[in-house]
């Protein structure tokens, strides 16, 4: 009678284990064509309105305005999710560390005081129409209209951009490099922000969070520079 043989145990080898670089599973173009048409329909649909209503109104315009923001990105994500990559995952919804989310804060703060000096140097060569009156009649007409605009304007607002702009435009665009995927998708953020001062400063704060998601792959810690970003301008609108 002869043994029986005992067959080797396979150990894993570096070929077996998943790598380091192996490429996640990202949005591309039909993401991108989906979430950015949705959203620029819901916005034209929300600046229609706000043109027909009353100046009177402008403090309830704006909590509205930054409230349907928020809403529009979320829409247009759910859109691009159910395109084909029904994992949320994959649009940036990962855990992150700590010290991602205190660097996002800080860069929230740093943005802002950058964007007096962008604003600075703006206005020492041309004049234009306050587009941000709106949001100052809301900041600075009471507590209770303080607190609609900072929930719906410094959470709702950034929530709604980063997901659409970070979370599907620069996911897919990352894949062919950081001047795309950082640069390329501030831009786009700006152009979509209308010809103003506040184009510079959206394309500004575009690149601070898209190096920040293209570092970390996590919405959070860009999340944390526009939550900062919009809050303290908001808390200085409601100074003036």
């Amino acid at each position: 009678m002869t043994a029986t043989s005992v067959p080797k145990r396979r150990t894993n080898t570096a070929q077996d284990l998943p790598s380091a670089t192996e490429t996640r599973i990202q949005p591309g173009w039909p993401e991108i064509a989906v979430a950015l048409i949705i959203y620029l329909i819901l916005i034209a649909a929300l600046g229609l309105w706000m043109v027909q209503t009353s100046d009177e109104q402008a403090a309830l315009r704006g909590i509205i305005g930054m409230a349907a923001n928020g809403v529009a990105g979320a829409i247009a994500l759910l859109a691009a999710y159910a395109l084909r990559i029904r994992d949320f995952s994959a649009f940036g919804f990962r855990a992150t560390e700590r010290k991602w989310l205190l660097a996002g804060a800080a860069l929230g703060v740093f943005a802002f005081g950058l964007s007096f000096i962008i604003e600075g140097i703006y206005f020492q060569f041309i004049t234009e129409v306050n587009t941000q009156v709106d949001f100052q009649a809301a900041a600075s007409g009471g507590a209770l209209s303080l607190l609609a605009i900072l929930v719906t304007g410094a959470f709702f607002t950034p929530f709604g951009e980063e997901v659409v702009f970070r979370g599907v435009i620069a996911n897919a665009l990352n894949r062919y490099g950081m001047w795309a995927g950082v640069v390329g998708s501030a831009a786009i953020f700006a152009l979509v922000h209308g010809p103003s001062v506040i184009l510079l400063d959206a394309f500004m704060a575009g690149i601070l969070t898209g190096m920040l998601f293209r570092k970390t792959g996590s919405l959070w810690p860009s999340l944390a520079v526009h939550v900062v970003y919009n809050g303290l301008h908001l808390l200085y609108y409601s100074t003036l």
